[in-house]
């Protein structure tokens, strides 16, 4: 029995010397980037609308494809350049709304298969969204795990969640067609919590790509 309160007191006096200090994090990225037309100036997207496009993502992934894209649009509102990007969800509708769902649904099923935006529904697209440019986000991988890093009197208290995360992103000319600028990050994070701590799936997203779009606006002078 003195045993057993024993056991409770010093595990709560850790709960709460521990949750007062809060989660601990540690980030780390790996990031590459490609501006694949030598004549685009990022510039241009302070004049020109950019679009943001669904996410494409990987097997067993699908349910993130909404966070995905939704996550980059806030990265893109956030941004101390100002540019003018239409979020995904307004993409979306105004898609629908053009009568440009069947050829937004093959177009997205062909660039599955050989990584391309076909030119002529780009063209549609950039007409109904009024846009020069899309984004084109894609999700490689997600993963989160978890572990115990302490135990007390056989209790776990101390657990460390780590969230792995892949994303590639492109932009795309509507009206030429090209690929002028491309990247690629992945980002791992992992969180320590006496409590049970999960890593929202957005904050590590918009994380990332705020990193990555970092490159793209590089030489615009914040406003």
């Amino acid at each position: 029995m003195a045993q057993s309160i024993v056991r409770v007191l010093l595990v709560t006096g850790l709960w709460l010397c521990t949750g007062c200090v809060g989660p601990l994090q540690q980030w780390g990225e790996a990031t590459a980037f490609h501006r694949t037309t030598t004549s685009f100036d990022p510039a241009t997207l302070k004049q020109e609308r950019a679009a943001v496009l669904n996410a494409v993502v990987g097997f067993g992934l699908e349910g993130y494809a909404h966070q995905v894209s939704r996550s980059l649009s806030s990265a893109l509102e956030q941004r101390p350049t100002q540019i003018t990007a239409l979020p995904a969800h307004e993409s979306l509708n105004r898609i629908n709304r053009g009568g440009l769902t069947p050829t937004y649904a093959d177009m997205v099923a062909a660039y599955a298969k050989t990584g391309i935006l076909n030119r002529a529904g780009l063209q549609e697209l950039g007409m109904a969204l009024q846009a020069g440019y899309v984004f084109q986000p894609s999700l490689a991988a997600f993963s989160q795990s978890m572990s115990g890093r302490f135990s007390f009197f056989g209790l776990r208290v101390l657990q460390t969640r780590v969230t792995m995360l892949r994303l590639s992103l492109q932009l795309w000319d509507t009206r030429t067609g090209d690929i002028v600028w491309e990247g690629s990050g992945e980002a791992t994070l992992a969180g320590e919590d006496v409590r049970e701590f999960r890593i929202p799936f957005d904050e590590i997203a918009r994380r990332l790509w705020t990193h990555m779009l970092d490159d793209l606006f590089k030489d615009l002078p914040a406003e």
